[in-house]
């Protein structure tokens, strides 16, 4: 029975590896892995009685955090006025935090644990081959993609692949600073870095990205020595900065300056367009604010956020929706400042975590995450989507699984030994 347990508890790890691959490749393989995942899971925990599910959930502080989030929508179910569907759809994204915890049992293994993560940055590797061979206009017609050559998107649409790509490359940065890395190693992850980078800025048109590479190149560089930082990001900001004014009509500056004539043009007077992508992102922030204030402290309830705003924008000709495109403006107006609290909270504990470990690479990586799902929370609604849902499930795992404490560690691990 030992022996059938101990394998189900690598099947566990692989399927982890192979959801880590997944993610940025396919919704439908995701899916799919996850329904793996999700019943070997709980096949290997009922062995124990959930006894280490329930040893990180009592010692893991991002798991905690997490826990708590998830129980603010099961409370928010009792008040919603949302539809049935729509409260289900929110309580599954609260169940996201929750099964972070679970990822942390088998991601806390330091013989997978460089694979996890690989496994993720193979996925990203393989999109942006076939990213550049799609600009380039040499991917052959066989291989269907998203885009063109205009906005070169392989497998996710531009939001989803540029915040994918920009973390690919940030973690390929900090790499390339391991000590003692070979100079091969270093060569291999700083060029892929680099194209990696460029990519995000100049072939993909993902707005939400170009700010996440903002505030990773700046971390990264804060974070090292002065005189590589200053001596490397000048060399980067030439070469970038070359490009961009030989080719004026390049995503970034395309983009950034339809966001400032859109947001020139609203007016609180006249609805904003549907193809306005920053002038209605500007009209939801403002309806939202609005509602907000009518239910300041606990919100609408789990899953209202459809039904509160088309109440609101009823006879106004606005167009109603289900997604304000802003996960801040989504928890609040569910679950008032109380539920944005606990989200903030969450991603403090994950920042404060992450300065405790011993290995700075990997402070530097987790702390890399937490700012690109900051700033992601700012412009889209990551954890509402899938790609980038299970993206913030699968890394919070991976980054957090070692924060427990040393006694919750030592427990953690008694917990194991009498599992196998």
């Amino acid at each position: 029975m030992g022996g059938v347990l101990k394998n189900l508890d690598l099947v566990n790890k692989y399927l982890l590896v192979a959801f880590g691959f997944c993610i940025p490749v396919s919704t439908a393989l995701t899916n799919g892995v996850l329904a793996l995942l999700v019943m070997f899971g709980i096949l290997d925990n009922i062995s124990d009685r959930f006894c280490r599910w329930g040893s990180v959930l009592k010692t893991n502080p991002v798991a905690q955090a997490g826990l708590v989030f998830f129980l603010i929508h099961v409370a928010g179910i009792f008040y919603s006025d949302g539809q049935m569907e729509k409260i289900f759809e929110s309580l599954s994204d609260g169940a996201k935090f929750l099964f972070i915890s679970m990822v942390m049992i088998y991601a806390k293994d330091k013989k997978f644990g460089s694979v996890f993560l690989l496994s993720f940055v193979w996925a990203m590797g393989i999109t942006l081959i076939l990213s550049y061979l799609l600009w380039m206009g040499l991917l052959p017609e066989a291989l269907k993609v998203k885009g063109n050559a205009a906005n070169a998107i392989v497998f996710h649409l531009h939001i989803t692949q540029n915040s994918f790509m920009a973390f690919a490359a940030f973690i390929a940065a900090v790499r390339t600073r391991e000590p003692g890395i070979c100079p091969l190693h270093k060569g291999v992850w700083g060029v892929f870095s680099v194209l990696a980078l460029f990519n995000v800025l100049f072939m993909v048109q993902g707005r939400t990205g170009h700010l996440i590479v903002v505030a990773l190149v700046l971390y990264y560089f804060v974070t090292w020595d002065r005189a590589k930082s200053l001596v490397t990001g000048m060399v980067i900001l030439l070469a970038f900065g070359t490009f961009a004014w030989m080719n004026p009509s390049n995503p970034l500056f395309s983009r950034a300056q339809t966001a400032i004539d859109e947001v020139r043009n609203w007016s609180p007077d006249k609805p904003a367009q549907s193809t306005e992508a920053i002038g209605i992102r500007v009209e939801w922030l403002f309806n939202s604010m609005q509602i907000i204030r009518q239910n300041i402290v606990i919100g609408t309830g789990t899953g209202s956020f459809d039904t509160t705003y088309r109440e609101f924008v009823k006879h106004t000709g606005m167009l109603s929706t289900d997604n304000p495109h802003n996960e801040y403006l989504m928890t609040t107006v569910q679950f008032g400042f109380v539920g944005l609290m606990v989200l903030f909270g969450f991603f403090a504990v994950q920042w404060y975590c992450a300065g405790k470990y011993a290995d700075f690479q990997q402070t530097i990586m987790a702390r890399g995450f937490v700012l690109l799902m900051l700033i992601a929370c700012m412009t889209a609604s990551p954890l509402q989507d899938n790609a980038e849902g299970w993206f913030f499930v699968f890394m919070s795992g991976l980054f957090f699984a070692g924060s427990n404490t040393n006694e919750a560690a030592s427990a953690s691990e008694k917990v194991k030994e009498q599992h196998i």
